[in-house]
């Protein structure tokens, strides 16, 4: 299995502490399966400020220590961006980059509130020949609340990564019911474990995928399919087909 979203780099963000807790949080992911995972430290500005490059350093640094400890796990990089304009300007410096150097770059945005130029940003990313991953929109209220506001997103092209965690329930019901719901929909293209730390948020697959494969029994095949695709920096293709809004028990006795 390949994980494409986890906060495994020691002492940068809201994610592992030291690298004792990096290691302990790769020990863990090989022993559920996972073969790679993808180091996506956050960027969020004027919080967690990480430019590539610097990075790039730690990353190497935690790759020698689970050589060290014998962790036969492949390990990448890339970053879980929080797009706004300056984001924008900060990719066209290649100060922020896509996962292992691909043109896919994990997003995110606010969880609360969208902000009202969300898709102009989304638009502007692929002008750059980016290819956005939208990082667990399971956990986003304004989609929770109303999920056909997740279309604005497919029609900007974006691909859609759900939380392992949220399928099982980990971030409480109404999370679990729209993760459910983005898959029965054939809308999700990732899982991902977002790992945080060695405890209610740590590394791990399998549970997700058993759990997402009850409501899609064809997804563990597309994920792989989309997950190759990805690393080789080929077009996925989209799932363009759009939520529709349930009508109210007043809508179908008007026909």
């Amino acid at each position: 299995m390949i994980d494409i979203h986890s906060h495994i780099l020691p002492g940068i963000d809201d994610g592992s502490k030291n690298m004792e807790m990096s290691i302990k949080m790769l020990k863990i992911a090989k022993a559920s399966g996972t073969k790679i995972i993808v180091a996506t430290p956050h960027y969020i500005r004027g919080r967690y400020e990480n430019h590539y490059d610097e990075i790039s350093i730690l990353h190497q640094e935690l790759k020698l220590a689970a050589i060290d400890a014998d962790i036969n796990i492949e390990i990448l990089l890339g970053q879980e961006v929080m797009l706004d304009k300056y984001a924008l300007n900060l990719c066209k410096e290649e100060k922020i980059r896509g996962i292992n150097g691909t043109s896919y770059m994990l997003i995110e945005f606010p969880m609360d509130k969208l902000p009202r130029d969300a898709m102009d940003l989304i638009y502007e990313l692929r002008i750059l020949d980016i290819k956005p991953i939208l990082a667990h929109p399971e956990r986003y209220e304004y989609i929770i609340e109303a999920p056909t506001a997740i279309n604005d997103f497919i029609e900007e092209g974006c691909l859609f990564q759900i939380n392992a965690g949220s399928i099982q329930g980990l971030f409480g019901k109404k999370v679990q019911k729209c993760a459910k719901l983005l898959v029965r929909e054939g809308l999700i293209n990732f899982i991902a474990s977002d790992a945080h730390s060695i405890n209610r948020r740590c590394p791990g697959l399998a549970e997700g995928f058993r759990e997402a494969a009850l409501l899609d029994a064809d997804i563990g095949e597309k994920i792989s399919r989309n997950l190759e695709m990805m690393l080789s920096d080929k077009v996925i293709e989209i799932n363009m087909e759009k939520i529709k809004k349930k009508k109210s028990i007043f809508q179908i006795f008007k026909h």
